[in-house]
């Protein structure tokens, strides 16, 4: 099957954005402090995303193309609101709305406790109808992005994607949270790509890219392997 134009841009894209990642820094790999993750698996690699922000150049240049890949692949013109869960998506779902001049919309974790008249789950406008893109950082299992699609969802509104800068391609059960919520995911880039950036241009030795190889291809056999014999650093 030959690739379209935008099969060809995407590929592109992917890499691009995963070579800004590794020369920013957002990549690290460090074996010794292991990144847990909360479904229990750890892997010897890390990834802050928020990184990206700092530089103004690349910044804009991966919100081209992540305003690109939601007019081919959602329509830009078919969304009324932009919504970003509690986390490290807020910015980039707050630059993607104003790009868009749409309404920006802030989900927290959990429903403010107790009668808090100025405190919602849901902060910001939205109506029972609209069709509202949920944007994150970065996306694992899914098992958080549908915590915030639902209460989106109880207040009438349309969630049919969710759009990441990153997503680490690499768990199964990332369909069986978002498929009962009708939901589609679109990332920009995932470990594969930062693996193939890291082997063409000899970013990490042999050794590391082995490790991190092996992770990909088996992250539940990598994690009983490794996870009782090195500390872990943080919860992804």
């Amino acid at each position: 099957m030959i690739p379209d134009a935008w099969d060809i841009e995407l590929r592109e894209g992917a890499i691009a954005v995963a070579r800004h990642l590794i020369e920013t820094g957002c990549v690290r790999y460090d074996p010794d402090h292991l990144c847990r993750h909360g479904s229990g698996l750890v892997s010897p690699v890390h990834l802050e995303g928020r990184r990206l922000l700092s530089y103004p150049a690349v910044r804009s240049e991966v919100l081209d193309f992540a305003l690109r890949m939601i007019e081919q692949e959602i329509g830009a013109g078919e969304l009324d609101a932009i919504a970003a869960g509690e986390g490290a998506g807020v910015p980039w779902a707050a630059l993607i709305a104003d790009r868009l001049e749409l309404p920006f919309v802030f989900v927290r974790k959990e429903a403010p406790e107790g009668q808090q008249e100025y405190k919602h789950r849901i902060e910001g406008r939205v109506e029972a109808g609209w069709r509202v893109l949920l944007v994150e950082q970065i996306a694992a299992d899914g098992h958080r992005k549908a915590r915030f699609a639902q209460p989106l969802k109880e207040a009438g509104c349309d969630v049919r994607d969710l759009f990441v800068l990153f997503q680490y391609g690499i768990f199964d059960e990332i369909q069986e949270h978002l498929a009962p919520l009708g939901i589609t995911m679109h990332a920009l880039a995932t470990w594969w790509d930062v693996l193939e950036v890291v082997n063409r241009g000899h970013y990490l030795d042999g050794q590391a890219q082995g490790e991190i190889h092996a992770f990909l291809q088996d992250p539940k056999r990598w994690t009983a392997k490794h996870q009782n014999s090195r500390k872990g650093e943080k919860v992804a």
